[in-house]
């Protein structure tokens, strides 16, 4: 294709200069544009195709495509629609001690995450399963936040030696930082994460997830 597109880039070229101005640059500007929208449309079904089974069936209403640039990186998440019994199912969930639910799906099973937000918004939650990580996009507000979350052992968790609790990975934005344990239970672990204004991917990495 690209091949293509300059041949016919330099026989516009060739044009004879009794060719009008206006003609020549349209008909220059036409392969060009096609060159250059070529690999911007091959990434976007790329991360549409992998991110495309996260769903967020919280309150019932499917959740929009948002589009997040860190850096050079672009994370598109775009969920699938919610199942038609999700409304039901997120508010049958128990939001005892936060004010928001999530609910992840994983390898189409349901996993409730409880969460607060302050400063900002959460777009949405994917599981990475060979990374054993969840990632997580937020829209911060103009000051930053504090995330926090308990995240069911069943979905994630990180075992160290002797089976024992070792912290988790955190990364916001691709670098390392640290968190807060709020408390945890065989169940469970709360974290709590603080986040700046310029801040737009949470990455949680563990050392197993659910199957």
């Amino acid at each position: 294709m690209y091949t293509h597109s300059f041949d016919m880039l330099k026989d516009f070229t060739k044009m004879p200069k009794g060719s009008t101005l206006g003609f020549r640059i349209l008909m220059i500007a036409i392969p060009i544009v096609l060159i250059l929208l070529v690999p911007v449309a091959q990434s976007v079904q790329i991360v549409k195709a992998q991110n495309s089974t996260a769903s967020n069936a919280s309150g019932g209403t499917a959740a929009k495509t948002n589009i997040t640039t860190t850096g050079n990186k672009t994370v598109i998440i775009t969920p699938a629609a919610p199942a038609k019994n999700s409304s039901a199912a997120a508010t049958s969930y128990n939001r005892t001690g936060f004010t928001n639910l999530y609910v992840l799906t994983i390898n189409g099973k349901n996993f409730p995450i409880k969460y607060s937000i302050n400063g900002g918004k959460l777009v949405g939650i994917l599981a990475d399963k060979d990374r054993t990580t969840l990632a997580l996009v937020i829209n911060p507000s103009g000051n930053g936040g504090n995330f926090t979350t308990e995240l069911p052992r069943k979905v994630i968790d990180y075992k160290g030696a002797s089976n024992a609790d070792t912290k988790y990975l955190i990364k916001i934005d691709g670098k390392g930082v640290d968190y807060k344990e709020v408390a945890n239970n065989v169940n469970a672990r709360i974290l709590s994460i603080d986040f700046s204004k310029d801040n737009r991917l949470i990455e949680i990495i563990g050392t197993q997830m659910t199957s």
